[in-house]
């Protein structure tokens, strides 16, 4: 799964974080090589979609010049499979993998794991403090050799939660978390768009969020994705 999220003044930046996502989701499924490779295929991939994209469009001068500067994007996605059986019964008992998990991201899309209540994993933004307006992004005029790219691993275990968030969501995740709070029990009563859209307008209204798109992914081993 993966979540991309397009910069608001890039040209058509909606359509470039569509294409990462659909060719990072058609990587998973027909290539075995290491996330990193995948990611570099991925990006030269959409870049290419997007330049064509452009072709098919008739622009004003001015959207030309923003043209000319590329669409930018924020992404990161993860790859579950299922952890190697325990060496020993102890070993099954004591740490209960359920999977391995690969990820790789550019920019401040994030990945956070909870574990019995505790905050054990986040990717590649670490706490609020590091959100700015100059994150590293995605560009569609990036070839195969994008050094942005970081990746990561890891293992679940039944009961663990993962979440990927957009930005501002996350940044609010950081904070509240850092504030003693536990917002991984307010995305878990989550179960509708409605639900979520008013979760949004609630800490919009509040201050609490900033007024930027939101996307949010939460899954536990085992249950499908919300």
């Amino acid at each position: 799964m993966c979540v991309a999220d397009g910069a608001t003044e890039s040209i058509f930046s909606r359509e470039f974080a569509n294409m990462l996502v659909d060719s990072f989701i058609s990587s998973l499924a027909s290539e075995q090589s290491g996330l990193r490779q995948i990611m570099q295929t991925v990006i030269e991939k959409a870049g290419s979609q997007w330049s064509e994209l452009l072709l098919t469009r008739t622009l004003p001068w001015y959207a030309e010049l923003k043209a000319a500067q590329g669409s930018h994007a924020a992404f990161t996605g993860i790859r579950l499979s299922p952890a190697s059986p325990p060496a020993s019964k102890k070993r099954l008992f004591f740490q209960k993998a359920a999977y391995r998990w690969e990820a790789v991201g550019v920019g401040d899309v994030c990945l956070i794991i909870v574990r019995d209540d505790e905050l054990i994993k986040a990717f590649p933004v670490k706490s609020a403090a590091e959100f700015d307006n100059s994150p590293n992004l995605i560009s569609s005029l990036d070839g195969p050799g994008n050094t942005h790219i970081e990746t990561t691993s890891g293992e679940l275990r039944q009961g663990d939660t993962v979440f990927l968030l957009s930005d501002a969501l996350a940044e609010w995740f950081y904070k509240s978390h850092e504030n003693g709070l536990f917002p991984w029990k307010t995305l878990g009563k989550i179960n509708s768009e409605v639900k979520f859209r008013l979760l949004i307008e609630r800490l919009r209204a509040a201050k609490q969020i900033k007024n930027d798109d939101a996307t949010a992914i939460f899954i536990t081993p085992g249950k499908l994705p919300r």
